[in-house]
Parts: C-alpha cells; structure tokens; sequence
C-alpha cells in the first residue's frame, strides 16, 4: 500500500530514533529534565514533527538534560510477523501508512526503552507532561515493540472523534476507489463519518480500513459465500427457512428503516421457530455477506443512505442485498 510519495533515506526521511530522540528532548523541557539539542531536522524531518504534534520548546532557562535524552539507547529490530519488520531505523512515514496516529506514535515514542504496565501505557500528551519519564530508572535498549503500538493505537482510534478521524482515513477509501478525488459534497462526508464510526471499535491501524468496510462499499454475495464462517451459518439448521421468511417480507420494502427491520425479525420469530443466533446470523450474513461484524442497527442506515449518494462505486441497498443473495445462494 503506497497512501504517500516514497521518502528515500538520501531525503532524510524521519526515522522511529530519530523521532524518539526529538519527542524526549521536548518532553525533557516541559517536565524540567533540562535542555537537550538534537540536530536540526531536515525540512523533510519538519513536516513529519509537525504531524506528531511536536510545539515549540518552551520558555524559561533550562539546565542540561541527562545524557540518556541526549543520547537514547537504540531501539532494535524486532523478530519478523505478519506485520513486517520494525526497528529504530524504520520511517516515520511507514509508520503513517501503516494508520498509526499521530497521538500514538507520540505516546508510544516517549515510552520505548521502559518496561510500562498495558493497563498504564496510553497516556495523552498531558499524561506525559505529568508523569514523563515512566521510571526513576534511565531508557534501555529494547526491541521495537509493535504489539504495543498496535494496542496503543487502537485505544487510541476507539476514542477518536469520528470526524477527526475520517480526514486520516480518506486516503484509504480513496486507493481503494471508492471515493472521488477533490472536496466531498457534505451529505457524502456526513454519510462517511456514519461508516467509519460503524466499524471504529475492533480497529488496529487505519489501513484495514478497505476490508472492514468492503462489505459496505463491495458487497458481492459470491464472494462472502466462500468465507467458511458464511458458509458454516448458512449451511446450518434453519438458515434457509429463516432466509426464506425475511426475504420475502425485506424484499417488500424500497426503503428498509430499523424499525421495520426489528419489526421483521418479530414476524420471522412467530413464523419460524428459530431465535437468537439461528434467527439473526442468517440474516445478517444475507445483508452484510459475515455472520459478525458492526451492528445492523448501525448498518442498515448506512446501506440505505449510502445507496442514494453519487460514488465511484454502487452501495446497494438492503434490498438489493437480499435479493442477490438469494438469487446465488441455492
């Protein structure tokens, strides 16, 4: 995924040490530690220090800071995952690609070289100007920690306004085609703000953003039948007739609302004795193509509305849904 222009390390592109080198000699000014000056950054290095939110350095006159914010011990490289590979040498602009916060990066920066508790690790800039550095004890060496980024960063996504949070995201839906380039009319973006807000809980990095909402933006019912999960719920007791019954009565409708919706499943439950899981995972498979995800309460809306909006790509509706659904799956 290539949401950026390519940094070659000859631009001075701004690396995770280098950026941890800043964040400490920032933190160490607004905590008393002392003065510390880094090299001055590249313009390059700037624009990346701007974007992790780092201000100017204070007032007052300051003594020396410690030698460990002068001189951070190195962040290693960390063993290979699905993930990829991370180091101290890894660029901030990957880092960016990746959909990690700029919040994030700043947390997890300033605690990289201190063993911190997870129930104490997401700590906001004003938690860091109060309790930074984590221990009495200097920064150690240690292994880039990318699990700890990763849970940092989706603390951090989950309490992100959903309007703050689709400007980092239009890049996303963008490679993957599904919005047009150039301002978006506001009926678009407030329909937008409804899709991310859907799917922000469970978010990692803002990259798998195109496959958690796939099945807004993509909904092919051959495709989801062959994710085993689908298959297994539509292949169960009951599925069918439980399909059958609500088919008949969403088909009916132009415009399906969630009162009508609950109001279906009523009339399913009176016609059919399957309840719970029986009842609503064939639905939901039928409407979204997975037996788990965002809540239909939340998703309906969004199919409906997203239907009448101009986009690059079809969102079809519940009715639509339903009706290529059960036209393949037999």
């Amino acid at each position: 995924m290539s949401l950026q222009p390519h940094v070659s390390k000859q631009e001075s592109a701004l690396t995770v040490e280098w950026a941890r080198a800043q964040v400490f000699a920032w933190l160490a000014v607004r905590t008393g530690l002392g003065r510390s000056a880094p090299a001055a950054p590249t313009n390059q290095e700037k624009e990346e220090l701007r974007w992790l939110g780092l201000d100017g350095e204070g007032e007052g006159e300051q003594s020396e800071a410690p030698p460990w914010v002068r001189t951070p011990p190195s962040i290693e490289e960390t063993p290979s995952s699905a993930w990829g590979e991370w180091s101290g040498q890894t660029q901030v602009a990957e880092l960016r690609e990746l959909g990690v916060l700029p919040e994030t990066l700043l947390n997890f920066l300033a605690l990289q070289g201190w063993p911190v508790p997870r129930e104490e690790e997401v700590r906001s800039r004003e938690d860091l100007f109060r309790n930074w550095p984590p221990q009495d004890a200097p920064p150690q060496a240690a292994a880039f920690d990318f699990e700890q980024l990763r849970r940092i960063n989706h603390a951090w996504i989950e309490r992100a306004d959903p309007e703050r949070l689709l400007e980092f995201s239009l890049p996303y839906f963008r490679q993957a085609g599904w919005l047009p380039e150039g301002e978006l009319a506001p009926p678009v973006r407030a329909w937008l703000v409804e899709v991310v807000r859907a799917v922000q809980p469970g978010l990692d990095f803002l990259s798998l953003l195109p496959p958690r909402t796939r099945l807004v933006f993509d909904y092919q019912p051959e495709y989801y039948l062959s994710v085993p999960e689908s298959r297994q719920v539509m292949e169960s007791e009951g599925a069918r007739e439980v399909l059958r019954a609500f088919g008949q009565r969403a088909l009916a409708e132009s415009w399906l609302t969630v009162e009508r919706f609950h109001e279906i499943l009523e009339e399913v439950k009176r016609e059919t004795p399957w309840r719970g899981g029986h009842l609503l995972r064939p639905v939901r498979v039928a409407l979204t193509g997975l037996p788990f995800g965002p809540s239909l309460d939340d998703l309906i809306p969004i199919f409906e509305r997203g239907h009448e909006l101009d986009l690059p790509v079809e969102v079809k509706s519940c009715r639509q849904r339903v009706l290529e659904f059960c036209s393949v799956f037999v």
